[in-house]
């Protein structure tokens, strides 16, 4: 009985893990060459939130509600309006 509650309590683990996909980055731990690319893209937009999208893709929101998706290195790899 013990095997079983821990088996359908790990699965529970690993299904929930999908919810927290993205996770918030603190601003001051993001690579420099990915604020600055969002920096380059949008001048006057301001950074409202990093996630981590991807291992080493970055998604920025910015306050013009855009969402830009940057590699660790800086690249831009893609945008689209926030949902």
């Amino acid at each position: 009985m013990k095997k079983l509650i821990c088996l359908l309590s790990a699965l529970t683990v690993l299904s929930t893990s999908a919810l927290f996909a993205d996770w918030y980055v603190p601003l001051n731990q993001v690579p420099q060459a990915v604020i600055a690319t969002a920096k380059r893209t949008y001048p006057q937009a301001e950074i409202w939130a990093v996630e981590m999208e991807h291992f080493n893709v970055y998604k920025v929101k910015m306050n013009n509600m855009m969402e830009l998706y940057i590699d660790k290195s800086g690249q831009l790899l893609g945008q689209e309006w926030d949902n």
